[in-house]
């Protein structure tokens, strides 16, 4: 006769048989097993958020003191900043009326010392007529006793720093009360004394 054990309860069978348990005790076990060992891993990554959610707060309130820092130190600069921009306009507006006054005083004083130059090496029996300028270049016109006159000024022309390319662009006779006098004109280019010759390396320069 064949008999079910359904209280799961241990028996030994007649005979001295192996006894096999078959009741629920050893999947219940297991079971609880997985339970903690997901809640231990849930409760792992939950800390390990937390942590990383207080760094990064952490982080962001050191950002945020810092922005206050610069922004309290930026409107504590920005009327000094305003000072230095004012001042910085007037440096370059002074700088500019420093070049105009320059340059006006190089344009009153040029004309006056080119007029000196060429009345200052005026040999004798020599004597201008007329002068135009236009740009660095100026045309003379003028009457002299002889070419040799003439000849005599080309070379002091030439000989002042004021001027080079001197050239003779037309001379004629022209006799006057029984007086022969030959009418000139000539042509020179102006050029600044203190200005570096063409090509010539800057001062300083090696």
């Amino acid at each position: 006769m064949i008999r079910v054990n359904l209280l799961g309860t241990k028996e030994a069978p007649a005979g001295g048989g192996t006894v096999i348990d078959t009741g629920p005790a050893g999947g219940e076990r297991s079971e609880k097993k997985g339970v903690f060992l997901a809640i231990a891993i849930l409760g792992l990554a939950l800390a390990a958020i937390v942590v990383q959610w207080l760094s990064m707060t952490r982080q962001l309130s050191q950002l945020d003191e810092e922005i206050n820092q610069l922004t309290a130190e930026k409107n504590r600069l920005a009327p000094i900043i305003v000072e230095v921009q004012k001042y910085q306009a007037k440096l370059a507006e002074l700088e500019e009326k420093e070049k105009l006054i320059e340059r006006l005083k190089s344009e009153r004083e040029g004309p006056v010392r080119i007029l000196d130059a060429l009345s200052s090496e005026l040999p004798d029996f020599v004597w201008l007529t007329k002068l135009q300028q236009a740009g660095p270049m100026v045309t003379i016109d003028g009457m002299a006793a002889s070419y040799v006159s003439i000849a005599d000024y080309i070379r002091k022309l030439e000989d002042n720093e004021w001027f080079q390319n001197v050239e003779l662009i037309d001379a004629k006779v022209d006799q006057r009360e029984e007086q022969e006098f030959t009418q000139f004109q000539l042509r020179t280019q102006i050029v600044s004394p203190n200005a570096p010759a063409p090509g010539a390396a800057p001062a300083g320069a090696r």
